[in-house]
């Protein structure tokens, strides 16, 4: 095992280098926003000085042709820093491009460097007369220079943690020299020798660890012999009995304490009863020691206990103090721990499945909010946007008749277009919230879907029975009604190459009754993967936080039915 001395310098060594690691990304981080900066600036400056050549050159006109002054311009500039400049003729001719930097041309940092620094690449061309002018970013000459600073920093810093670590280890040595005796007075009590004891330290915080040892060996040996008087009658529950001292270290650890957390005897004899309390409940524990310093006792108080291998389990504790006979003071106490897990794991998925059907109904309702709003917001404003275009190119198209045929044609572009925008808008709003819903009701919204998916689909026979009004279901029901039909039909239409389909759609007094039907190429549902079905899935979510029954059968070659029941209360 490594020696104490060496972890510590050891674990200093990591805090700096994590150190380290940390300045140097703040650094990165830094020099990358520099770069942009820099690079933006760099940018907008030779933007402003290549437009004030070409407004010179279009203002005097004698100069000659302005991809040709522009050339001039740019040869005498010769390299700007942070872009990259080329000038091309109307034919796509290159007459110029401007000159590599040579600063630091033999430094090479690293890709992952020049790619996390880098700014997002911006182009801008500009048209000019008789040519072509294209201006790039190129900050490599900054990345190159914030690469050896970084480098500098880098060496240095290791420099300076080899020596501090250096003096740091020659000073633990001195620090740490009274843990030998230490260690080696713990290993022999472990061991069971209860008589060992410290001697005195110099060092204060040594010596308060001395005298606190040499007093838990004191009392260890005193309560050592009562608590196997107790440990055969222990033995023989089938809760785990844990006893304590008044330092709170487990003294007495019984066999049904080994099946439930795992612990052998041998390796928490000794340990904290800290060692199975979860870290968010400290607080708790504390309290509970609070009740025992008060000589109360703890009758089938639930919370939850750690086992060896990091499991959370319930348990039901019963606890009280031992005091001793003579002193009359507290010395320990005993404890009787249940095992819940099994009876509360039953009540808490109950819980959790009910509260995950609350949430997914709340977020349906979120959700058809959203589109409901999303839909009036298309029909309000783009609908009078694009209405608006259409009047006026009907008005062009009227005042341009005859006159100007281009205008005309163009006119007449501009209507149809708005014509499809308008039609395909009024799709969308129908997607995100039928309109008939609201105004007509569920029966009349089904059927134009229906009509709609009939229209697209001329091929297949889509059959749709609704018996009774269902005027009376709810906007809840009626939504998720809806969807699910929607959605039955979408992965008809997609998977099933169906024939027919059969749509029926009743209801009695206690529940409502949905009943879809193809003749499609179905599918083997013991092989269905759920996990790429999100349609079913969101179906059976519908259904089941409406506390309704949802059932799906499908063979190959013979279609697939799905039938849903869901309680009404009327």
């Amino acid at each position: 095992m490594m020696p104490l001395r060496l972890r510590l310098n050891v674990l200093i060594s990591m805090i700096m280098v994590l150190f380290i690691l940390v300045l140097s990304i703040i650094l990165i981080f830094a020099s990358k926003q520099s770069i942009e900066e820099g690079v933006e600036a760099a940018n907008k400056v030779t933007l402003q000085l290549l437009d004030s050549v070409i407004i010179s050159s279009v203002q005097n006109p004698d100069w000659g042709d302005t991809h040709l002054v522009m050339k001039r311009f740019l040869e005498d500039l010769g390299y700007v820093r942070s872009n990259k400049i080329s000038l091309y003729n109307l034919q796509g001719e290159l007459l110029y491009k401007s000159p590599e930097s040579t600063y630091r041309k033999n430094t090479h940092p690293p890709k992952w460097f020049v790619k996390f620094l880098a700014p997002e690449p911006n182009m801008n061309s500009r048209l000019i007369r008789f040519g072509r002018l294209i201006v790039e970013t190129n900050p490599i000459g900054t990345i190159k220079e914030a690469w050896v600073e970084m480098s500098r920093l880098f060496y240095i810093a290791i420099l300076g943690l080899i020596m501090i670590n250096i003096f740091i280890y020659f000073l633990l040595g001195k620090w740490l020299e009274p843990i030998k005796p230490m260690l080696k007075a713990i290993e022999s009590m472990g061991s069971g020798s209860l008589n060992i004891r410290l001697p005195k330290f110099e060092l204060p915080e040594f010596n308060s660890i001395s005298n606190n040892f040499n007093k838990m060996g004191d009392s260890l040996e005193a309560k050592v012999k009562e608590n196997q008087r107790l440990a055969s009658i222990a033995e023989q529950t089938a809760d785990a009995i844990i006893m304590h001292d008044k330092n709170l270290n487990i003294s007495f650890w019984n066999h049904s304490a080994e099946t439930i957390f795992g612990y052998k005897r041998d390796e928490i004899i000794g340990k904290s009863a800290e060692i199975i309390v979860p870290s968010d409940l400290k607080k708790d524990f504390q309290k509970l020691l609070k009740i025992f310093k008060n000589e109360k006792s703890i009758s089938n108080y639930e919370t939850k206990r750690l086992t060896k291998d990091g499991k959370l389990i319930d348990v039901s504790i019963s606890a009280s103090p031992l005091i001793d006979t003579k002193t009359k003071k507290i010395i320990g106490d005993i404890v009787s721990m249940r095992d819940l897990s099994e009876k509360l794991l039953a009540k808490k998925s109950q819980k959790e499945l009910r509260q995950n059907r609350e949430l997914t109904a709340i977020i349906q309702g979120h959700i058809e909010d959203e589109r409901r709003s999303l839909a009036r917001e298309l029909h309000d404003e783009l609908g009078q946007y694009v209405s608006a275009i259409k009047i006026f190119a009907t008005n062009i198209t009227n005042r341009t008749k005859g006159k100007n045929k281009d205008i005309e044609e163009a006119a007449n572009s501009v209507t149809s277009a708005a014509n499809q925008i308008y039609d395909g808008m009024h799709s969308i709003i129908r997607q995100l919230r039928p309109g008939s819903l609201d105004n007509l009701g569920l029966s009349e919204t089904l059927k134009d879907m229906v009509s709609n998916y009939q229209t697209q689909n001329e091929e297949v026979k889509i059959d749709l029975s609704v018996k009774d009004k269902l005027d009376h279901l709810g906007e809840i029901i009626n939504i998720n009604i809806y969807r699910i039909v929607q959605e039955a039909m979408n992965n008809c239409f997609k998977h099933a190459n169906a024939k027919n389909i059969i749509i029926s759609l009743n209801h009695t007094k206690k529940d409502l009754k949905l009943n879809f039907t193809d003749d499609g190429i179905g599918f083997d549902t013991k092989l269905l993967d759920k996990t790429k079905q999100f349609g079913l899935i969101g179906m059976q979510e519908r259904v089941k936080a409406l506390n309704g029954n949802f059932s799906i059968k499908s063979e190959k070659r013979k279609g697939t039915a799905i039938n849903i029941s869901i309680p009404l209360d009327i």
